[in-house]
Formats: C-alpha cells, sequence, structure tokens
C-alpha cells in the first residue's frame, strides 16, 4: 500500500500545484464502501483530496482512497504441495479470498445554498474512478515449514477497473475552523480486467456505493 499511495499523493500534490487558481483545499476523512453483491460486508478506509474551486459554485476535485483488505465469507479448497520433493502428498486446506481497494476518483462539483466558501451548502455532480484491487488468498493454518501454496497456479492477483457515476452531499464551513462535510457516490464499473485468468471474482462488485465524511482545509496559492 504504501508505494502506491505515495505515488497518488503525488499526483494529488501536482493537480494542485499545476493550477493557476488563487485558492486550494486540502481534505481528508473517514470513507465506507458496499458492494452490491449477494452476502457482501462493507469495506473501511480513508481518502485524502484536494479541491480547486472556479467560482463560488463550481469546483474541480481528485480523490484517493483506500480501503483495507476483507475476507470474503465463502470458503474454498486449497492445494498445499510439500516443499521436500521426495514427499509427493499434497494437503488440501481450506481457503479464503481477500481484497482491498485503491480508488482515485475525480470530478465537478456544483454548491448550492451558501456556495464553495462560506456556510451551509449542497453540492454534487459526476466523477470517474480509476479503482486497482489487489487480491489474495488467505489459507487455512498448516505448517509452513512442510508445506507451500502452488505458485504456477496461484489465485493471487490485481483487478484494474474503470467507472462513473453521481456523487453528493453537504457541508458546512465554519469561520476560522474549516469545513466539515459528508458526501455519498453511486459508481458503475465500465470496465474491470485481472491481469491473469486465476484472480477471484467473488468479492468484486461492478456497482458500488461510497459514503465519506472528513474534514476540509482552504488555502490560499
Amino acid at each position: 500500500m504504501d508505494g502506491c499511495m505515495k505515488k497518488i499523493l503525488l499526483i494529488i500534490a501536482l493537480f494542485i500545484g499545476s493550477s493557476t487558481f488563487a485558492q486550494f483545499s486540502l481534505s481528508g476523512g473517514a470513507s465506507f464502501l458496499k458492494g452490491f453483491k449477494r452476502d457482501t460486508k462493507p469495506w473501511f478506509g480513508f481518502h485524502v483530496s484536494g479541491e480547486i474551486p472556479r467560482d463560488d459554485q463550481v469546483s474541480f476535485f481528485l480523490r484517493y482512497s483506500y480501503y483495507f483488505k476483507r475476507e470474503g465469507k465463502d470458503s474454498t479448497s486449497a492445494l498445499l504441495y510439500p516443499i521436500d520433493p521426495t514427499n509427493p502428498v499434497p494437503l488440501n486446506v481450506g481457503a479464503f479470498t481477500s481484497m482491498d481497494y485503491h480508488i482515485i476518483e475525480g470530478g465537478t462539483r456544483y454548491y448550492l445554498g451558501d456556495g464553495f466558501d462560506f456556510g451551509w451548502s449542497a453540492y454534487g455532480g459526476t466523477n470517474f474512478m480509476l479503482i486497482f484491487n489487489s487480491v489474495k488468498t488467505v489459507y487455512s493454518d498448516y505448517n509452513e515449514s512442510i508445506y507451500k501454496p502452488d505458485e504456477e497456479n496461484s489465485r493471487d492477483g490485481l483487478i484494474f477497473g474503470l467507472g462513473a457515476g453521481l456523487s453528493g452531499g453537504v457541508k458546512y464551513t465554519a469561520p476560522i475552523y474549516g469545513t466539515f462535510y459528508l458526501d455519498a457516490g453511486l459508481n458503475y464499473m465500465l470496465f474491470a480486467q485481472a491481469n491473469h485468468p486465476n484472480v477471484p471474482g467473488d468479492l468484486y462488485s461492478s456497482l458500488i456505493f461510497t459514503v465519506n465524511i472528513g474534514y476540509r482545509r482552504d488555502l490560499m496559492w
């Protein structure tokens, strides 16, 4: 996660630094994600973002969100092979799929009410998402000094997706203290591709719902 996060934070910094606008904002907070798929539990994580107002009613934003790994409910079986080649007997164990989310999201926001800079406002707009899912297989307890997973037919991998959707929320800007916000979004995956055919998709959903709560600080350029 660390390497990917550093690169994405750099993209947000370049997004802000390349702008000729006189004002921009930085924000961060907690995030929630739920896929519209049977028996899937939600993911929890955090987000950081940059936002540039065109005027008091319209802004452009770029957000990075990370949702921590979560295991699926359904167990499958997997074969583990002996490290010692003289032992020909494989071991059958239970296995679960684990998956996280890296999301880069950007779009336009339209503000109603007091606007971007002051007081209470509702906001909404369209957005696009680049999504990277890291998929891992979690095995039941076994003796790691005797057995190892089948590396040639590994189920571990990555899923890359492109999504589009709508988002909206509400914010309150308090004098001196900054801005507090709550927003939600609904996105559909227009495209999804795993890096190899063995990657399981039991936790993956093509329609996701997200909620974010956080704090925004406006800065002058």
